[in-house]
């Protein structure tokens, strides 16, 4: 540092490190830097240093000390003192746009705050000595002058932004004391993007450009402002504005720039879940494609051609209380027949499980098929939550294939990878499936493959799933009956039966079964045509439903009995006398409902002697006469010989009001 025409320089050597050559040369062409010399042969160009920016200043004069300099600006160092509520203030602040101030501006304007407070101390204390001693206040232009000589030197332990111009700092002191705090924080602030955006009319422009669905970067946009801009006399923005504008209405665009399923899945407030903790609490079901390629034999223009592309699908049922996959079924392309398939498999694998079929508490799926799947899904469960459309965050089955695909499905050579919108990289090679496509398992056997795998999964859990079954209180265990899973998941023969002899006659897959029912209520329906539901993996059990199934009834696969006794088996007897005892007991039932029928007309008819009705209905004395009884009848005579009573004995247990041979002729 020299002194040169009575000002301090310094050298573009002495600002190395503090600002560099163009930062120098630019100041200088917009006269906010002054050089007092021009570079010449052996002459260096020199630079004022009280001209230079605040930080540069403060930065040369801690290399280049001025002993003169530091001794008058001690008073002004040593006045500063940190201002606790400054700091506080500047803090808590918050902007126009609901941000708060950084913390590289929150010390600036605290340590410009407790550096002007030391300028009033100082003021305050100057006058009121002056005062003292009877002469005139401190001037304020030499004061302002020397604070701001000081000022660089106040800036190395209180860096602050305030002006380096006497004037314009005694201007800053004086907004101070009239507003506070807040005097310090530009009125701009954080807005600088935004001056030639500066309604709402042109804001509201901005961000529809900036959000139209078909995504327009910042340049494109920039320039249909522009055009639009130029006929309403607005001022022209650069893309680099428009990039500003984005980030700051990143939340109003989102929603039309990326769709509103992932407005919902990236901006908006995501819910924390945690797992089930027994089994049977919740379910999920998707269906998945497997990562796994096949290879068929189709017929092409005439000629048979191998295709090696063709993969399987796989519906899974999940319990995410260990990821157990309680059901599944393997097809072709998710279907509901496939998804139906899955959820018999998982209510059966129940059975296996815990002993008998239970359903779930709760149920939730995807939006697939809902219409004519709902009513189905509510039979399953106790309560069904389908998750939103187009959220796979909300189901934990996602990230269960994503696992199930890497641990079994990579290991394949026919293995396809991740899906088509994973990273390329991470993809299996192209020439590698070319050259292994010869091994490719044929359908048959990729469905066996793919049900091993899940048999695998399964056999790793089971033993804990089983285990924490224990836990489930009772009032959370919801048994499935045998005639609700038919009615649910039974498949129908596509033909309707009558009631026969042997019962119901039903042929299931070219076969001949017959079935029927040992309750007696199932005889009253010999006019109805029924449709026969089963499970293609039991035939033991059948359900009968009507048309609109308002009856059901469980039938049985009839048991065949040796004509032969000397071909009967352990079973055969029992089986042999459970039928006698039902008809002993229809019989029953059906003589007991015909007394009780002769009894009432019996009754009527004596009530009504007048009617004619002896001739029509036939009803005999014990002696099988009518026709004697037929004019006392028409004549209406009060008093009629009594008919000789009719002797019942009781039979097999019942005592019906007239002889058994009269209503039975069974044998």
């Amino acid at each position: 540092m020299i002194e040169y025409n009575g000002k301090r320089c310094v050298t573009y050597a002495e600002l190395s490190g503090v600002l560099d050559p163009r930062s120098v040369r630019y100041g200088v062409e917009r006269g906010f830097i002054e050089q007092a010399r021009r570079a010449c042969k052996g002459s260096p160009a020199l630079f004022v240093v009280d001209t230079l920016p605040a930080a540069a200043r403060a930065e040369v004069y801690r290399r280049c000390p001025d002993p003169g300099g530091a001794a008058a600006s001690a008073p002004f160092v040593e006045a500063v003192e940190a201002d606790g509520a400054a700091l506080h203030f500047y803090d808590g602040y918050t902007l126009a746009d609901g941000r708060h101030l950084s913390r590289e501006k929150v010390m600036e304007y605290a340590n410009g705050a407790a550096v002007l407070n030391a300028f009033r101390a100082l003021l305050e204390r100057g006058d009121g000595e002056r005062l003292k001693q009877g002469r005139g206040r401190v001037n304020r232009s030499a004061f302002w002058a020397a604070a701001a000589r000081a000022l660089p030197r106040v800036a190395d332990g209180w860096p602050n932004g305030l002006p380096g111009n006497a004037r314009r700092l005694q201007e800053r002191y004086n907004e101070y004391r009239r507003e506070g705090y807040v005097a310090l924080i530009p009125g701009r602030y954080g807005t600088r993007n935004a001056a030639k955006v500066d309604d709402g009319e042109k804001e509201a422009l901005l961000v529809t450009l900036i959000g139209m669905g078909n995504n327009l970067d910042n340049a494109q946009v920039a320039r249909l402002y522009n055009e639009v801009g130029a006929r309403a006399g607005w001022k022209a923005i650069t893309a680099r504005a428009v990039g500003t504008w984005r980030e700051k209405r990143d939340l109003e665009t989102s929603a039309s720039r990326l769709g509103a399923s992932r407005f919902r899945a990236q901006r908006a407030m995501q819910v924390k879940r945690s797992r089930p903790t027994l089994p049977l609490l919740y379910w999920t079901v998707d269906g998945w494609t497997a990562e796994l390629l096949y290879r068929r034999v189709v017929e092409r223009g005439g000629r048979q051609v191998t295709t090696y592309s063709e993969r399987l699908t796989v519906v899974i049922v999940l319990d995410p209380c260990v990821d157990y996959p309680v059901g599944y079924a393997i097809g072709e392309r998710e279907c509901p027949a496939l998804i139906k398939a899955a959820f018999r498999d998982a209510v059966n694998h129940t059975a296996a499980l815990f002993g008998q079929r239970y359903r779930v508490n709760q149920l939730q799926t995807d939006n697939y098929g809902r219409g004519s799947l709902r009513p189905f899904y509510e039979v399953t469960c106790e309560t069904y939550t389908p998750a939103r459309a187009h959220n796979a965050k909300a189901k934990v089955i996602e990230p269960f294939f994503n696992h199930f695909n890497r641990k079994y499905c990579q290991l394949y050579k026919n293995w396809s990878g991740f899906g088509i919108t994973s990273n390329k990289n991470r993809q299996p090679n192209g020439e590698f499936l070319n050259r292994y496509r010869g091994s490719f398992p044929t359908e048959v056997e990729l469905r066996e493959r793919l049900a091993s795998l899940v048999e695998a999964e399964r056999a790793e859990k089971r033993e804990r799933y089983v285990a924490l079954f224990a836990g489930l209180p009772g009032e959370r265990r919801l048994p499935l009956s045998d005639e609700q899973y038919l009615l649910t998941f039974g498949e129908e023969t596509g033909r309707r039966h009558a009631l026969e002899g042997p019962g119901l006659r039903v042929t299931i897959g070219g076969e001949r079964h017959d079935y029927d029912c040992f309750d007696p209520r199932f005889r009253e329906y010999a006019h109805v045509r029924w449709a026969v539901k089963h499970d293609p993996g039991d035939l033991s059990r059948v359900l009968a439903v009507n048309e609109d199934e308002s009856l059901r009834f469980l039938l049985e696969r009839k048991h065949v009995q040796p004509m032969a006794l000397a071909e009967r088996s352990a079973g055969d007897a029992a089986a042999l006398e459970r039928v006698f005892a039902y008809n002993r007991q229809l019989e029953g039932i059906v003589g007991e409902r015909i007394s009780g029928y002769h009894r009432v007309a019996e009754r009527f008819l004596e009530d009504h002697p007048g009617l004619d009705v002896a001739t029509r209905l036939l009803v005999c004395d014990s002696r099988g006469q009518h026709k004697d009884h037929k004019p006392t009848r028409r004549a209406g005579a009060r008093e009629i010989e009594d008919i000789e009573a009719i002797k019942v004995t009781a039979a097999r247990g019942v005592a019906p009001a007239v002889d058994d041979e009269a209503i039975f002729d069974l044998y």
